[in-house]
């Protein structure tokens, strides 16, 4: 059992002073140990923050590394398609030269004819 002693009118129970120190010390560790919390916190965040932009960058690069190899093939096949056009029509003008000359001969051995015809 705790004796209670009356001065200036304030209550003080003996012992009292004890658990007033406790509870001071309980309040300083709680708030040392918010204190800690806060820190680490923080420091979770930074570095949170640190990998989650280090994961951006990455993924800017492949973004990137793809977007480059993706151009790559569409030039290399736009380069290929072209180039098959080209060889179409390059055939296709040959066929066309071969029949002019063709038909420059056959005119050339009219107009021989005709000559030859004229002079007899």
């Amino acid at each position: 059992m705790t004796k209670c002693i009356i001065h200036s009118n304030i209550k003080l129970c003996e012992g009292g002073d004890t658990v007033v120190e406790e509870t001071i010390k309980e309040i300083r560790k709680t708030e040392q140990e918010a204190e800690e919390i806060a820190a680490n916190a923080k420091s979770q965040g930074a570095q949170i923050l640190q990998q989650a932009k280090q994961e951006t960058e990455r993924a800017k690069a492949t973004m990137i590394e793809n977007a480059q190899e993706k151009a790559k093939a569409n030039r290399e096949a736009a380069q290929a398609a072209g180039e098959r056009r080209l060889a179409e029509a390059l055939k296709s003008a040959e066929k066309e030269i071969a029949g002019i000359k063709r038909t420059a001969k056959e005119k050339e051995k009219q107009a021989v004819q005709a000559v030859i015809e004229s002079l007899i």
